[in-house]
């Protein structure tokens, strides 16, 4: 090979290893372009990230706002501890997923950062993430399915206005919701 050329492909090797981002120390989360770090915080912590908005919207409260309200909303202490029974099994199932999910999302990176991706394996690693996305989703609308069923629907009605979905006729609606 020819000297300049040599040099030239050394260099252009030197630049494309710098520009990568360094590794996430250990127990760090690591650095996926198409996530924020808020979002891989919050995947890893178990958060709802608003993937259960269809049933917050539609009158079928959340452990964790129903644990928040309480009070507000007259639990009895059965109620009090099978919602501390369910957020706590919903968080931890949710974050076993959301750490299969970001490990799943920092494969997909590192393929197309390493410039190594195949039409198959991209195909490969979207079936995986999508199927991770659908049972996260569903651990958090299953929860609120089971929250309803531990209240009353007076109880309901009082979560629905305390979380500002009804408007002053008593139609739910979402506005100002931010799951």
């Amino acid at each position: 090979m020819k000297p300049l050329l040599m040099c030239a492909l050394l260099l252009s090797v030197a630049s494309a290893t710098a520009a990568e981002p360094p590794q996430a120390s250990a127990g760090a989360p690591p650095s996926i372009k198409a996530l924020t770090p808020d979002h891989v915080a919050g995947l890893l912590a178990g958060a709802g990230l608003g993937y259960a908005k269809a049933a917050e919207l539609n009158r079928y409260p959340g452990p964790l706002h129903v644990l928040e309200l309480a009070d507000e909303l007259g639990l009895d202490a059965a109620q009090r501890e099978a919602t501390r029974a369910l957020r706590t099994r919903v968080v931890e199932q949710a974050s076993a997923l959301g750490a299969e999910l970001v490990a799943a999302e920092a494969e997909l990176d590192a393929m197309f950062r390493s410039a190594s991706v195949s039409q198959p394996a991209m195909d490969e690693a979207l079936v995986r993430i999508g199927t991770l996305q659908s049972r996260l989703r569903g651990v958090h609308l299953g929860a609120h399915i089971e929250q309803r069923a531990l209240l009353s629907p007076e109880q309901v009605d009082r979560y629905v206005r305390l979380r500002g979905y009804a408007d002053p006729g008593g139609h739910a609606h979402g506005a100002g919701h931010a799951h």
